[in-house]
């Protein structure tokens, strides 16, 4: 099946229910199939053809979704932007992967008017309207000036096949240099399938678009929910009280929010006082939720449904699941679910081989949900695609019920003095400590342990702690070599788009060897 096909069975069966709610914009789904037509036959006559990339540099937006689908029905490629990143890396990813088209909101003008000489393949530049209207530089073109001259028509999608290739989502970067991984429209329209029926998505969902539509946090639910004629509400930014606000007067039913927009919602000195009856169903994923987080969010939303999804870029993205009712087993909050239906799962040694029961590995995937490489990266496709299986760098264990646990990143795991440390243990136990607000812990060169741990601290702001009480409370609870040799406090954590702290930026700041 291919991502048009979606819509065209909801634009057909749900044709007068709402598909879109962007502040004062509501498209109906027959509505939205007409918008997307209009743009698909542009697109054509621009020259977009199948196998173009089309790039996307854009806030969370109706029209977002418009692209989505419009290019993937020409068979063209979509290429979600990152726009918290320089314009050397979005001018880098540009190169990279050759747009012929560039789609932007008006605030990356500048941006984009210092790329042009830089990104040869773009020729059609598209400005989004957004809440500003500024002069239009003359090589620019306006969205909704490019749809004006076509009517609806049937929504065609030609030769397009379900091997073809959807979209090109860079990664994060948190281990290092950003990769394209390509998702076809099988392993997307898959995902699709296996998040419906993992966040229990209906006709009547209104969902909250909050994470960045440019990753593949919020995809999981993008295509699904499209899929099942539910509604998608479009908040353009997260910010604490914007979401708050928009809560209240949109009404939504279901959230996906990464681990630090919970962290920052419940830390919020108002969200007790805020209206969020209407929210049935809060879905978190992205990067690992502290057990502690986890907890006080339950206590201040009690109404809530929590399910946690885990995953990654490469399997389009989900790959395990913990439903509701799993939530009420204390236990399993520091676990990351069972694998979903549709995809395959092993935990395997450095040999290959599966361990048992409580046994540490690498975990190992397989399903129509795992990607087609990485775009002009053959040799690193091949180091992570062997034998049909996706090997993640996670590393993991099981229990007897074959739920899943994340104990760290394979590159992030730190050895010191021969024995194994996984950051993420040490992490939930200093989340435990009341002045705790965000902590990151990595491995530093040591003369004498080789690697050394080291924690890094935000502390609350109307919490007093020194690093000494903080070492004693891990050495109360932690095995000796695992409780950290160096605690500094830092006033923030560099976080990638999707909410994951980078080890990778704390590693290199911090080089030199431990005191």
């Amino acid at each position: 099946m291919i991502l048009t096909k979606g819509l065209l069975r909801s634009a057909q069966n749900f044709s007068d229910r709402l598909a879109v709610v962007d502040g004062k914009v509501a498209h109906t789904y027959r509505a939205f199939s007409d918008r997307v037509s209009r743009l698909q036959q542009a697109l054509k006559q621009e020259g977009i053809e199948k196998g173009d990339r089309v790039a996307i540099l854009m806030f969370n937006d109706f029209r977002y979704l418009e692209l989505f689908y419009a290019v993937t029905a020409i068979g063209a490629i979509a290429v979600p932007l990152n726009y918290r990143l320089t314009a050397a890396e979005i001018v880098e990813q540009l190169r990279d992967s050759s747009p012929k088209a560039l789609f932007f909101h008006q605030e990356f003008s500048p941006i984009v008017a210092g790329m042009v000489m830089r990104v040869l393949s773009v020729r059609l530049f598209v400005r989004v309207e957004g809440e500003r209207k500024e002069e239009k530089i003359g090589f620019m073109i306006d969205y909704e000036e490019l749809l004006r001259p076509y009517s609806p028509q049937p929504l065609a999608y030609g030769e397009v096949i379900e091997d073809d290739v959807a979209g090109i989502f860079y990664t994060g970067g948190t281990t290092g240099r950003s990769k394209g991984v390509m998702l076809t429209h099988r392993n997307l329209v898959s995902n699709a399938y296996h998040a419906a029926l993992t966040f229990r998505f209906d006709r009547f969902t209104r969902y909250v678009h909050a994470a960045p539509m440019f990753h593949l946090a919020d995809g999981a639910c993008t295509f699904a929910l499209t899929l099942v004629g539910g509604t998608h509400h479009i908040l353009r930014t997260f910010q604490p009280d914007l979401f708050l606000d928009w809560v209240e007067q949109a009404q939504p039913t279901s959230a996906l929010l990464v681990p630090t927009m919970v962290n920052r919602l419940i830390n919020h000195p108002d969200v007790e006082k805020r209206n969020c009856s209407s929210l049935r169903q809060l879905i978190y994923g992205g990067s690992a939720m502290p057990v502690e987080v986890l907890k006080k969010a339950r206590e201040v939303w009690p109404h809530l449904s929590f399910t946690h999804a885990y995953g990654m870029s490469e399997a389009a993205p989900v790959v395990t699941a913990l439903p509701p009712e799993d939530h009420q087993v204390e236990e399993r909050l520091a676990s990351c679910g069972q694998v979903v239906t549709g995809v395959e799962a092993k935990i395997i040694n450095d040999h290959g081989g599966e361990v048992g029961v409580g046994e540490v590995g690498e975990l190992i995937v397989r399903g129509p949900n795992v990607m087609k490489g990485y775009w002009n990266r053959p040799e690193e496709t091949a180091l992570v695609l062997r034998d049909g299986w996706y090997h993640t760098g996670d590393m993991v264990y099981r229990d007897e019920q074959h739920y899943l646990y994340v104990v760290d990143r394979k590159k992030d795991m730190i050895v010191t003095g021969g024995e194994n440390v996984y950051s993420i243990e040490v992490e939930q136990v200093l989340y435990q400590h009341p002045a705790v607000l965000e902590v990151a812990v990595i491995g530093v060169p040591d003369p004498d342990w080789v690697e050394a741990v080291k924690a890094l601290v935000v502390k609350r702001a109307d919490q007093e702690v020194d690093e000494q009480t903080l070492l004693d409370f891990c050495r109360e609870r932690l095995a000796g070599f695992k409780v950290p040799k160096s605690l500094t406090f830092v006033e923030e954590l560099p976080k990638s788009a999707a909410g994951k702290i980078l080890k990778r930026l704390l590693r290199e700041q911090y080089s030199q060897p431990a005191d």
